[in-house]
């Protein structure tokens, strides 16, 4: 039985002036999915990630997280959901704990209910030891997952990913990994955003390419591969990875149509 999607944009666009990031821009997202949104810079993943946490206003189109649209309840739109930007949120010279429970009060958490979770997400983000430890003293992967952490204080349904694997060496990027795939096995759905294309390939449910603010593809490798190949992709010499050949392909076609 397929899962009920959590997040639904419907001809989404977003125009700064007169440029248009995003463009009639429709997907779902579902319960316990990993949603991998790829493409080259400037191609509106950003955008559409800053409309969806209610950053930016769309022009056009709607956007609904367990069908409540950020205009017409804000606060609860936001509890529904976690951020996870590129850029660490973090204060450096607070410790880890005193971190996540800065984060909790802001989601509206306090008393035992805040000291309880707050130890529940140190133990998930492997950082029980490291509770007292002030965040400039931790590795980057640590700061990482604390990043995390910060934004699952609340239970949300629903996270966003803005290329979290940044900086991180392979060790650290596995320990995310397995932090994020313990959450879609709680049922969290989650969108990821990447340019290393091995990341998604290994983590990713369903895989929506955009091109110049659109969705040019969307699916599973298998449906990626088998759309690609009844276009008569171009064949290569260079031997590459699954994901990286589709996407090449997808890209250069959704050029070619422009």
């Amino acid at each position: 039985m397929m899962s009920a999607p959590v997040l639904t944009l419907d001809c989404l666009s977003i125009h700064y002036g007169s440029t248009a990031a995003v463009r009639d821009l429709s997907l779902q997202v579902l319960a316990g999915e990993v949603y991998g949104l790829l493409g080259p810079n400037g191609s509106g993943k950003s955008s559409t990630l800053s409309a969806i946490a209610g950053l930016v206003r769309p022009t056009e189109g709607s956007i609904r997280l367990q069908g409540i649209s950020p205009g017409q309840d804000p606060f609860a739109y936001r509890a529904l959901l976690g951020y996870v930007p590129q850029e660490l949120s973090l204060f450096e010279e607070l410790t880890s704990c005193d971190n996540l429970r800065f984060f909790g009060q802001l989601y509206g958490l306090s008393g035992r209910a805040l000291a309880l979770r707050v130890a529940e997400v140190l133990e998930f983000i492997q950082l029980t030891e490291l509770a007292q430890r002030t965040v400039r003293t931790l590795s980057g992967g640590m700061q990482r997952r604390l990043n995390l952490g910060c934004a699952l204080l609340h239970r949300p349904p629903l996270l966003l990913l803005d290329e979290p694997t940044v900086g991180l060496d392979i060790t650290a990027r596995d320990g995310l990994f397995e932090n994020l795939r313990d959450l879609r096995a709680q049922g969290c759905a989650l969108i990821f955003t990447t340019h290393h294309l091995e990341e998604a390939e290994q983590l990713c449910d369903r895989i929506g390419l955009m091109q110049q603010g659109r969705l040019t593809a969307e699916g599973t490798l298998d449906e990626l591969d088998e759309a690609l190949a009844s276009r008569e992709a171009t064949p290569s010499r260079v031997r590459r990875p699954r994901l990286e050949r589709l996407y090449l392909e997808w890209t250069a076609r959704s050029l070619a149509q422009r």
